[in-house]
């Protein structure tokens, strides 16, 4: 015997369509699915208009954006760097020019956009950090290994001056002399370097100056500033890459 509930399930399972005054059945309508379809439809046509509106501020606004990183964030990084006291002075001083230029309305937005692009490629928020371990290495290091040092480390910043080594090579190369990135993603030198850390550093250098085909020998000194100046030149003139 089929309990009460059994039963009424099964009524209700076959129970006909409505019928109309003239004893025909009408069918039942399609729910609310075409509403929730619409709806649906509706959502993704306003968001596609949100997002491209979003785009189209955002490009309008480059050299606003790009002058409100520089200062709020570039300037102030390198001006708690180890870039050595002259280079600070002078890159620093491209910098902020280059952001008073940029709120003077001096570039256009693909010419700002270009500009950063560029600079952002560069080494040159941890440039600092690997001409200390440079120092380090020089005075650190056994006599057999200062020599080796300080050529794999002029390769690299040759690699840097050649635009074949960018920010990811040098953030890399870093990786055994870094601490732990802080609140703002930003990796910092460690305090306590030690020989085998130092070498590590080399070797990786020497890696990047070697997939960038830099010949095998020692370089002089690479100006962090005039790669930043000319990296500028280059974005105002051709934009992005």
């Amino acid at each position: 015997m089929q309990s009460s509930a059994d039963a009424s399930e099964t009524d209700t399972d076959r129970r006909p369509n409505p019928v109309d005054d003239a004893g025909r059945q009408t069918p039942q309508g399609p729910g609310c699915l075409p509403g929730l379809l619409a709806a649906t439809l509706l959502m993704g046509v306003v968001f596609f208009i949100l997002f491209g509106f979003s785009a189209w501020l955002i490009f309008q606004k480059r050299g606003d954006l790009a002058s409100r990183t520089l200062r709020a964030t570039i300037v102030p990084q390198l001006e708690q760097s180890r870039l050595d006291g002259d280079e600070k002075v002078k890159v620093i001083a491209l910098l902020t020019d280059l952001a008073d230029d940029l709120d003077a309305g001096l570039y256009e937005n693909w010419q700002a956009g270009g500009i950063m692009q560029r600079l952002i490629d560069t080494p040159l928020m941890r440039w600092g950090d690997l001409t200390a371990v440079d120092a380090w290495a020089s005075k650190g290091l056994p006599e057999e290994q200062r020599d080796e040092a300080r050529k794999q480390f002029s390769r690299f910043f040759r690699a840097a001056e050649l635009e074949r080594a960018g920010t990811r090579d040098i953030h890399d190369v870093l990786v055994p002399v870094a601490s732990a990135p802080n609140a703002m993603g930003f990796a910092e030198l460690r305090s306590d370097l030690k020989p085998e850390d130092v070498l590590a550093v080399v070797e990786r250098a020497k890696l990047v100056a070697d997939r960038a085909d830099v010949p095998d020998q020692a370089y002089p000194s690479v100006s962090l500033a005039e790669i930043i100046r000319r990296q500028i030149e280059i974005g105002e003139r051709e934009g992005a890459k």
